[in-house]
């Protein structure tokens, strides 16, 4: 229901209402309605767009491609040479945190505007997954928890779109730079770890990558936050390990206080032997 504007018909009461939403931001002028000039609808009024100081970037070509459901950002930039009219002007740093329409700061006579093509493809997002080959894992609420020491394996998959593409694995487990990529089979891929460490701790994210036209695309999963822990036999052996020199601590200590105990009951026995003959004579 979050509709800027909608057109309504009246009716009696009881009937049932049809809305059409329309979003007041479109391009115009280009080979489809992802390429064109930038164009909103405030006050009832279609205007350009123009960035208020010039700065517009292609994380700003993405936030407005995404707003328009038009997939991913080809290029966007600000042109001059538009017929002087009245454009609506943006900032930069607003339009990449909200939607272009809650950017607006005000209203200019200019002849700039803002030139953007968009891919009008919008990849699946992949999905991701953890299995072990040996030992066991557990859900955890936030992710999945593997036992120290195992195999595991981290799966990137994604449903069905277009054929080919790679996965880029993101894991604590290497630098950015060493970060894994494999190409998709069957639309999936499979990372293998062994002697799951600390160093293995941490979150773990599929980036799917596609090349289409001698374009990039990519699409990126959920993060998956992995633990590693010790099984129940480590715990138990780790306990009986402790217990085992808590015993071998306390039992000298033990037996060292007891002799102590019987010698000073023996020097207390023989004063009063003395003390007791001493009285005797």
């Amino acid at each position: 229901m979050d509709c800027p504007r909608s057109n309504s018909s009246t009716c009696s009461s009881g009937a049932t209402v049809n809305l059409t939403c329309s979003e007041p931001l479109r391009l115009v002028g280009g080979a489809s309605r992802c390429a064109g000039t930038v164009e909103l609808r405030l006050i009832g009024e279609w205007r350009r767009v123009e960035e208020r100081y010039g700065d517009w970037y292609q994380e700003d070509t993405t936030a407005l491609c995404r707003d328009l459901d038009c997939g991913s950002a080809v290029y966007g930039e600000e042109k001059s040479g538009f017929p002087q009219s009245r454009v609506w002007r943006v900032t930069s740093d607003c339009v990449k945190k909200s939607s272009v329409r809650e950017c607006v700061s005000d209203s200019f006579s200019s002849s700039w505007g803002l030139e953007v093509k968009c891919s009008d493809l919008v990849l699946n997002r992949p999905i991701i997954s953890v299995s072990v080959s040996d030992g066991a894992s557990e859900l955890q609420p936030q992710g999945v928890q593997v036992q120290l020491g195992s195999k595991f394996r981290v799966k990137c998959s994604v449903e069905p779109q277009y054929p080919g593409g790679s996965f880029r694995l993101l894991s604590p487990a290497a630098p950015p730079a060493q970060n894994c990529t494999l190409p998709a089979v069957n639309h999936s891929a499979h990372f293998l770890f062994s002697d799951a460490g600390p160093a293995h701790k941490g979150n773990y994210t599929c980036v799917y990558l596609l090349q289409v036209s001698d374009h990039n695309f990519s699409s990126q999963s959920h993060t998956l936050q992995l633990s590693v822990g010790e099984s129940d036999s480590d715990l138990i052996i780790r306990a009986v390990v402790i217990l085992l020199l808590m015993l071998l601590f306390t039992l000298p200590m033990y037996y060292y206080c007891k002799a102590r105990a019987r010698r000073g009951a023996r020097e207390r026995t023989s004063d009063d032997l003395e003390l007791h003959r001493g009285r005797s004579m």
